[in-house]
């Protein structure tokens, strides 16, 4: 998308978007201009015969139309198209539209010229991000050169990796309008243009050709598109970026934009453990990205950018700050885009998500491939544990109908005791009295209740009452018992493999217990056929 900024007349602006088309219709290369600067620019564009179309029209059937239609009816044969406003101020549009109608030209135009209105506002510089190029035409006078300098001042403040250039219309005569040049940094590039009276009135003849190179204006117009053709695929930046990525839209922009080429450059290490050393690794992959692009960001977006991207590649995203928040006991994911957390007790729903799917997926599989599990859509629901101990559900499509459903139970780093439950007045003393003596004589018990009604903890609590010298052997789909005593042995049963074999069930588990010569058997939880198995084995115990 090349883009004219108002840093002209608008009469000049018209007239330079109308020869780069002419140049661009020469070179049998597809185009089209919008104009944006006044509603109803019939009195310029009419005058040299082009088809003028209405946004609003297009708008209300965007959604609904074809692109080739589109380009169909934009483009008549023989005619060349301007779109532009029946009555509509681009401060007073639908910005998201307007871009999705630039994004459907793209795919179908080579140039799409836009030509800017004099108000700047927040619509027009969502436009300016969207362009590959934006010209400054100004003249030599100290009004342009002046105006010119402000605008490039106010861009460059609110736009992010936008090639910017400028074209001198050269009257004959300069006031210092080489100044423009020194004390703006971002220019990409400079030309100048002879744009006297005379040459004025040759471009308004009927009879002028943008085929006649021999002319020093149409030459500069040819510069003017062979720099763009050039810089079209390249973005870059070399100005201040301190006000421009506090706007969550753009900080998250640059974020996917960095995301994707830090998977590209981190795909030799996908078989790399250490998480430690993989953050450290992403980091300096973050900082050479940073360095190719030109992009010197403020501290505080650069820290918040390496946190959060090296969460992504070697921790678990957005769920990173949830999992070190100590009040938060359990992190339920509906979908990439609704996390829920509960806190003393009680559900709540973050302002937090994932950037898509795909992003989850991947938290996903990081989780699960680190206990040696999968999940696919053969095997779509998998019990997992985090390396803290936390405990962690997935449930994935065609089971859920939600997108992926994630299901956290935290690892309690302080592990309740016994004394703490009687204290917090969830037992009194005669319970507390009655479950140790139970312990101590080797008495089967057996906890059930509710979930998240603390039959883990309890469990846990209860265990410190076992002798130190005893051998135990714990079961569980997945390990999350915190035993204190030294003698443990731990079995953890395991899913099938991909081809459907290698499967070995709690219930398995609980009949090779018994031949480990175990003083205690604690089985995590029981859920089907094991249950039958562990009340044999309590009758012969």
């Amino acid at each position: 998308m090349f883009t004219i900024a108002s840093s002209c007349s608008l009469f000049q602006r018209d007239l330079l978007a109308y020869g780069l088309s002419c140049i661009a219709s020469n070179k049998k290369e597809s185009y089209i201009v919008l104009d944006f600067s006044i509603p109803d620019p019939d009195s310029f564009w009419s005058v040299y015969g082009n088809n003028v179309k209405y946004i609003e029209d297009i708008l209300q059937v965007l959604s609904e139309i074809n692109p080739k239609i589109l380009k169909d009816y934009l483009s008549p044969i023989g005619l060349s198209s301007v779109l532009a406003f029946r009555d509509t101020k681009l401060k007073d549009a639908d910005i998201d539209r307007i871009l999705y109608l630039i994004t459907a030209l793209k795919e179908n135009f080579k140039y799409v010229f836009v030509i800017l209105p004099d108000e700047i506002d927040e619509n027009l510089l969502k436009l300016v991000q969207e362009s590959d190029c934006v010209l400054f035409p100004y003249t030599s006078d100290a009004i342009s050169v002046k105006n010119t300098n402000f605008i490039l001042k106010e861009y460059s403040c609110n736009v992010y990796q936008t090639n910017f250039a400028a074209l001198k219309l050269n009257f004959g005569y300069d006031f210092n309008s080489n100044n423009i040049l020194r004390e703006s940094k971002i220019l990409r590039y400079s030309i100048e243009a002879n744009f006297n009276y005379r040459i004025q009135e040759q471009i308004l003849s009927p009879s002028f050709s943008y085929k006649d190179r021999s002319n020093h204006y149409v030459l500069s117009l040819h510069k003017v598109l062979e720099k763009f053709d050039k810089l079209q695929q390249v973005k870059v930046t070399s100005f201040s970026l301190d006000n421009y990525f506090q706007n969550e839209n753009a900080y998250r922009q640059l974020q996917d934009d960095i995301h994707k080429s830090l998977i590209e450059e981190m795909k030799e290490y996908i078989d790399e453990n250490d998480n430690n050393k993989l953050k450290k690794l992403t980091k300096n992959k973050i900082s050479e990205i940073l360095s190719k692009r030109n992009l010197v960001l403020p501290r505080d977006i650069s820290d918040r950018l390496y946190k959060e991207l090296c969460n992504d590649v070697a921790g678990l995203g957005v769920l990173e700050d949830l999992i070190e928040d100590s009040s938060v006991t359990e992190i339920m994911v509906n979908g990439h885009k609704n996390i829920y957390i509960e806190r003393n007790g009680k559900i709540s729903k973050t302002k937090i998500s994932f950037p898509d799917e795909e992003r989850l997926k991947t938290v996903i599989d990081r989780i699960v491939s680190n206990v040696g599990r999968h999940i696919d859509e053969s095997s779509p629901i998998v019990d997992a544990r985090l390396k803290d101990g936390s405990r962690v559900n997935v449930v994935i499509k065609p089971i859920s109908l939600e997108g992926s459903v994630v299901t956290i139970r935290k690892f309690l780093k302080n592990k309740l005791s016994m004394e703490s439950l009687v204290f917090a007045g969830s037992l009194n003393e005669a319970i507390f009295e009655f479950l140790k003596t139970a312990v101590l004589l080797k008495k089967n018990i057996i906890i059930s209740g509710g979930t998240g009604t603390g039959k883990t903890t309890l469990l846990n609590a209860i265990s410190s009452f076992i002798p130190k010298e005893e051998r135990l052997v714990t079961i569980e789909d997945s390990a999350e018992l915190q035993l204190q005593q030294e003698h443990v042995i731990r079995l953890e049963s395991k899913p099938k493999s991909t081809e459907g074999t290698g499967e070995i069930s709690i219930r398995r588990l609980v009949v090779n217990a018994l031949r480990m010569r175990p003083d205690r058997i604690i089985v995590g939880e029981c859920r089907s056929g094991e249950t039958l198995d562990m009340i044999q084995a309590m009758s012969t115990a």
